[in-house]
């Protein structure tokens, strides 16, 4: 079984039926050839992007705990963080970058290398990690 970092953006497009990446990530969730992991980080921001939103307080709290369910979530750690100061030291994100360099140090130090997402360009200049190709769209 592969093990797979879920990044936040692919339980946005889950939840929201019309995207056109709805399909794609649903398909990523359901595999059963994966082993499935978020961080805490992803969790506030998927909260975060739901309040934003406008969606249901019932509908975002029924797909949370359905993420809780099914998909470890991973904590930062004294490791992540020595992962994560080594990481800012190499690539110097700006922004919400550090957001991407902090989920990418936790997922590393649980021996996660590859990462589901949508937005590519949050890391595909990483180059400790591997995009997993997401097929559908």
């Amino acid at each position: 079984m592969t093990k797979i970092g879920i990044d936040t953006n692919i339980f946005i497009y889950t939840l929201d039926k019309n995207s056109q990446f709805h399909d794609a990530c649903l398909n990523i969730l359901q595999n059963e050839e994966y082993e499935l992991f978020t961080t805490s980080k992803n969790i506030s921001e998927y909260i975060s992007v739901c309040t934003k939103l406008g969606i249901e307080k019932e509908v975002m709290l029924g797909f949370y705990n359905e993420i809780k369910s099914n998909i470890t979530v991973l904590f930062p750690s004294a490791e992540s963080l020595s992962i994560f100061e080594n990481l800012i030291d190499k690539y110097m994100p700006k922004g919400n970058r550090v957001y991407d360099v902090e989920i990418v140090s936790v997922f590393i130090s649980n021996e996660i290398y590859k990462i589901a997402t949508i937005n590519i360009a949050d890391f595909k200049n990483i180059s400790e990690i591997e995009l997993v190709e997401i097929s559908g769209y």
